[in-house]
């Protein structure tokens, strides 16, 4: 069965591209003026170094990883208090093995897709756009297998890989609303609106994107959408900036441009949230050792809304913006598994489990040195996360789960609870398995109000010289009373203002009479309060050592990027460059070839350093794993 998934997508897509031209049309039909036009495209990125995706069960850092655990139960502060005698362990010291079996992928990512657009135009005034999108995954990985290790962890997801579907918890499916999808296909329809233009008046109804920046990596007033990160996270051409990612949502928008240079812009849209891939999936981003409950259902029918007045006077522009919407990145906080499983050795202990955040299954944490790394990694603090734990849930102080004050008195209290979780606390000799305990998040959506403004000045220098036609953009946003994801994952958020603002300055440069012009790019993005990822700075320099130390200053990124056309616009070379000021390098070229009017082939290498500052305190070590050369070979009709 598994062969003929993988088979599949392949004779599909041998099919598009052999009838792909009968997609390709434009005419008359009904009085209908149509264009149809799309492409079939074959993407694979290769990896480039031995790392595996950390974040996943065989990429594990602790698979087949030896680990001494020292359980202690830290009563002593109690009992001294108390004037009893105190008590050196009630822990037995033993060592634990992850039983994760380590993967060894060649690839990152193997996909076909398909894309149809079809514009229609019905009278003067009224015009369509629709567009069906396929994507199709391959597959070719080492898959994580749960009978391999005997998991039987609760959550649709959380069994075989499962590439599209979205999770409830208890059933899959789909999560946006014009999507059809399973375990490793999907089709949607992102684009399917209806324009209606009679002057200054422009109204557009239907399913659409709303992108009110334009930014490589960088997203200031870009806040209308979501972004969905199943296909290839956000390690395609950056050039192409997040037109694959931002999610489409059905939507009301509505400009009008005044006399004087002024327009305003507003909409009125169905609330969509990022997607983030799937566990254990080739780029997913959290930990695999924790089941996540997704509360979309009770915020599904909601509406985000927001206008923008912009004007333009000669070389001078400036725009204002407000929006009302429900963070679509949503935040995290411990909850109930609603799991009963007995602890080993333990009858009815399910029951008690079940009111924790905890569910009993190998493909949890192991060590108190797991817990310390994996919260590091995820930017949050190993120490106020127990604490939260123990007391947000009380009966997790019945599995012997209590109030810790430092580093040392937690790794030895997390020792035993993971003892205990494998059954090794109550019988040393036991040798069926030595861990572990799955952790249960919530995601939740909470509303914000963002406001923004920036300018921009077009500079006219001596034609022919750098400055002649530089375009600077400065844009800023205020969004007082953010609420974060707290780094104990308590159920007490993080609630802060945040100012993020973006500095860009563009050109076009003709460097020689032989060669188009040269596009060039700076930019850098200051965050009070976060990082680009969303992640509150109060999280940062974790380590399997130590808690969160927090860092100061907020967040600071800068980008550089050049896009240099070739006589005869046969090649195109792009050369895009992140780094994060806390020690994170991201360097992307890329190379294209168009040999004829439907073909192209575009490469791409991402290298990604992570270890140029602090441990865990910059983007990039989130995802140095994926260093990588892509490809793209596509088929334009």
């Amino acid at each position: 069965m598994k062969v003929m998934r993988k088979q599949l997508p392949l004779a599909v897509a041998g099919a598009l591209l052999s009838s792909a031209d009968a997609f390709a049309a434009s005419g008359e039909w009904l009085g209908i003026n149509f264009n149809s036009s799309g492409f079939v495209r074959f993407e694979a990125a290769i990896k480039t170094v031995d790392e595996e995706n950390p974040y996943n069960q065989r990429g594990n850092l602790f698979n087949g990883v030896t680990v001494d655990r020292a359980g202690n139960l830290p009563l002593n502060s109690v009992l001294g208090d108390l004037g009893l005698p105190l008590l050196d362990n009630i822990g037995i010291p033993d060592t634990a093995t992850r039983n994760g079996v380590p993967a060894d992928n060649d690839f990152n990512h193997t996909q076909m897709r398909f894309e149809n657009t079809v514009q229609m135009r019905f009278t003067n005034n009224i015009s369509a756009t629709v567009k069906l999108r396929g994507v199709f995954d391959l597959a070719e990985y080492d898959e994580f297998d749960p009978d391999s290790v005997n998991s039987n962890s609760a959550g649709y997801l959380y069994g075989e890989p499962n590439y599209f579907e979205y999770d409830d918890f208890e059933k899959g499916g789909a999560q946006n609303r014009l999507e059809l999808n399973g375990d490793n296909y999907m089709l949607d329809i992102p684009t399917a609106y209806v324009d209606y233009q009679n002057g200054p008046i422009l109204l557009r109804v239907g399913n659409q994107q709303i992108a009110w920046g334009q930014a490589l990596f960088f997203r200031v007033m870009d806040v209308a959408n979501g972004l969905d990160l199943r296909r290839h996270l956000i390690l395609d051409f950056a050039s192409e900036e997040y037109a694959d990612e931002r999610i489409s949502s059905p939507a009301i928008r509505a400009s009008y441009q005044f006399s004087g240079g002024w327009e305003l812009d507003m909409f009125a849209q169905m609330f969509q949230p990022t997607i983030y891939p799937n566990p254990n999936t080739p780029y997913n981003v959290i930990a695999s050792q924790f089941t996540i409950h997704d509360n979309f259902d009770q915020v599904d029918d909601e509406i985000n809304s927001g206008f923008r007045l912009k004007g333009d006077f000669g070389n001078f522009g400036l725009q204002f913006m407000y929006t009302n919407r429900y963070n679509p990145d949503g935040v995290f906080r411990w909850t109930k598994s609603g799991v009963n499983r007995d602890v080993p050795g333990i009858p009815g202990s399910g029951a008690i489990v079940a009111e924790t955040p905890l569910e009993v299954d190998p493909t949890g944490v192991w060590s108190a040195e797991e817990w310390f790394t994996y919260a590091g990694m995820a930017r949050l603090d190993g120490v106020e996360g127990l604490n939260a734990m123990v007391d947000d849930f009380p009966e997790s102080r019945l599995l012997l789960a209590q109030n810790v004050s430092n580093y040392d008195q937690a790794k030895q209290e997390l020792d035993l609870f993971f003892q205990l979780s494998g059954g090794k606390l109550l019988n040393p000799l036991s040798t069926e398995g030595s861990g572990g305990f799955r952790g249960h998040l919530a995601r939740d959506y909470k509303r914000e109000d963002i406001f923004g403004t920036g300018f921009s000045y077009v500079f006219m220098g001596e034609p022919g010289s750098l400055l002649d036609q530089l375009i600077l953009n400065f844009e800023i946003t205020y969004t007082p009373d953010k609420i974060f994801t707290n780094k104990s994952l308590s159920q007490q958020y993080i609630v802060e203002d945040e100012y993020v603002s973006a500095l860009v300055l563009e050109k076009y440069h003709r460097f020689s009479r032989e060669f188009p012009a040269t596009y060039m790019v700076f930019q850098w993005m200051h965050r009070t309060e976060s990082d680009l990822f969303g992640r509150h700075l109060s999280g940062m320099g974790g380590t399997v050592n130590r808690a969160s130390q927090g860092v100061d200053g907020g967040w600071d990124g800068i980008v550089l990027a050049a896009q240099q056309p070739f006589p005869g616009l046969v090649w195109r070379a792009d050369f895009s460059m992140l780094y994060d000021t806390r020690g994170g390098l991201l360097v992307q070229p890329a190379l294209k070839w168009k040999p004829s009017g439907s073909w192209s082939v575009e490469a791409f290498y991402t290298y990604l350093d992570g270890g140029l500052g602090g441990k865990n305190e910059n983007i990039i070590e989130t995802i140095e794993w994926a260093e990588e050369f892509g490809l793209r070979v596509g088929y334009q009709f």
